[in-house]
């Protein structure tokens, strides 16, 4: 099938939407387009794809589109759009699964540092259990120049009123993460090697 979008013509992959239910374990034939995931997203605003139009994309077999949708890699994982959906439908597991897809794929987000904040991210909750705030804000800073000095006074402010913490604090079973990771990593790079 062949779609024209945004003056370009777009080809469905069969089997994507099978792909990513089997990654995802969602229903994604499930949705029937409501739109209460969007409704209730807290980031849909700044989404170039709502969750219902990454939904129906998928369905239509868009890989190409959404694999290079900025959403996949906005979604915060809070499961406010599961709480809501009729059909029973995770989109945050959706997006974490299409996420894998691009990694895996080689693809990258378009605003850098969002996967730098990614990459910083899961460093933290590797070495502390979980993700330390201070230590993920400022290696993203670090590593990322367009993002040095944005929300620096939001930061302060933050401190200011005890938000953020200098010092992390511990999980009891932080090797366990650390396992969990690894082996997310390794499954990650099998899965690379193996696909065509």
């Amino acid at each position: 099938m062949r779609l024209v979008e945004d003056q370009k013509i777009t080809r469905s992959v069969p089997g994507f939407a099978e792909r990513v239910a089997q990654e995802s374990g969602q229903p994604i034939e499930a949705c029937y387009q409501c739109g209460k995931c969007t409704a209730g997203c807290p980031l849909a605003s700044v989404m170039d794809m709502k969750p219902n139009q990454v939904i129906r994309a998928v369905q239509l077999g868009l890989e190409d589109t959404v694999l290079d949708c900025n959403a996949v890699w906005h979604c915060s994982g809070c499961e406010t759009c599961f709480s809501r959906c009729p059909r029973n439908i995770d989109m945050s597991r959706v997006n974490k699964a299409l996420a894998r897809l691009c990694i895996i794929e080689g693809r990258k987000p378009r605003d850098p540092a969002v996967a730098t904040f990614h990459k910083a991210f899961l460093e933290s909750m590797g070495r502390w259990g979980r993700a330390h705030e201070v230590e993920v804000l400022s290696l993203t800073k670090l590593r990322e120049a367009s993002q040095r000095l944005k929300d620096i006074r939001l930061g302060a402010v933050l401190f200011e009123k005890g938000r953020l913490g200098l010092l992390p604090s511990w999980v009891r079973k932080s090797r366990d993460v650390r396992r969990i990771l690894a082996d997310s990593e390794a499954r990650a790079r099998t899965t690379q090697e193996t696909e065509p």
